[in-house]
Parts: C-alpha cells; structure tokens; sequence
C-alpha cells in the first residue's frame, strides 16, 4: 500500500503571495542554501550530507517542513538576520502586480 502524502494548506499564504510554477525546476534545496526549519531544531549538515527535511513551498516565498508539514515564510527560515531581512523584502517585491 502506497502512503499518500497530504501537504499542509494556507489559503492566505496563497491568496497573498500566489503558487510558485508548477513547472519550475529548483536546481538547490533549501538546507544547500542555508535555511532551516525555524521549529525543529537540527544540524543542517551531518558527515557530509545535507538534511533534506525542508522543500520549497508551493507558495512563493515560503518554505515546506516536511517534519512539521507547515509552510513558513523563508525569512523565518534564516539564521542569518541581515540575509533574513534581504530574503523578506524580496518576497515582498516578488509578490506586489508587476505593471505592463
């Protein structure tokens, strides 16, 4: 028997910052990039291998745990504070109507 997998949903997450591509192909994983699940508490990295628990989220700007199976806004997701803050304002900006 084959376990489905069920993702945690966020209609305001949606509504606000929209989906990412369905197509879009992610060429590094979130831990690769230094984020971390702001909840559970790990080495990001251990002998050599990179703890794949994070994904990109659906949503953009956000980041999917699959331990806690919650979509967080990457900058929460951000030790570092000055890149946190980068990585917020450009979510910001990626999610404000482009005007044609």
């Amino acid at each position: 028997m084959t376990k489905v997998k069920t993702y945690s949903k966020n209609d305001r997450a949606e509504q606000l910052m929209g989906k990412r591509p369905g197509d879009a192909m992610a060429v590094d994983l979130p831990c690769e990039l230094g984020f971390h699940c702001p909840v559970c508490k790990y080495e990001n990295e251990v002998s050599g291998m990179y703890d794949e628990r994070l994904a990109w989220s659906e949503y953009k700007g956000f980041i999917w745990c699959s331990v806690c199976n919650r979509d967080y806004p990457s900058c929460l997701c951000m030790p570092d504070v000055t890149r946190a803050i980068e990585i917020f304002l450009d979510s910001v900006e990626m999610a404000q109507p482009k005007e044609t």
